[in-house]
């Protein structure tokens, strides 16, 4: 099976900072985020973390080491699929419930609806 290159978006709100990462969290991909969020990181300031695994294909040791390395320091996971929740108890060391994701990333939503 071919790998899926990690893409990700930082989205900036009132509240919270949102990573929104696709494809693999290979260790190239790791630290290419990492180096991203430390850039942006200054604009951040008191704000939630938010990573959204949703659409996350798959991590590497690196990936893993960083994710777990944010969620020590507060982020909060969002994971819509049964994989990306697996993924995101596997690291963060409890459960990550679907509904309760999407009700915290709707209250720090980070983007407006498209009606």
């Amino acid at each position: 099976m071919k790998s899926k290159p990690l893409q990700y978006f930082m989205h900036y709100g009132p509240a919270a900072f949102r990573l929104e990462l696709a494809g693999d969290l290979d260790s190239d991909g790791a630290r290419r985020l990492e180096r991203d969020w430390r850039r942006a990181s200054s604009l951040i300031g008191n704000r939630t973390l938010i990573v959204d695994l949703t659409f996350v294909t798959g991590v590497e040791e690196e990936g893993r080491t960083l994710l777990a390395r944010w969620h020590a320091a507060g982020a909060q996971f969002i994971a819509h699929s049964k994989v990306s929740r697996a993924l995101a108890e596997a690291i963060a060391g409890e459960p990550v419930s679907e509904f309760a994701s999407a009700g915290y990333a709707s209250a720090n939503r980070t983007w407006l609806p498209h009606y």
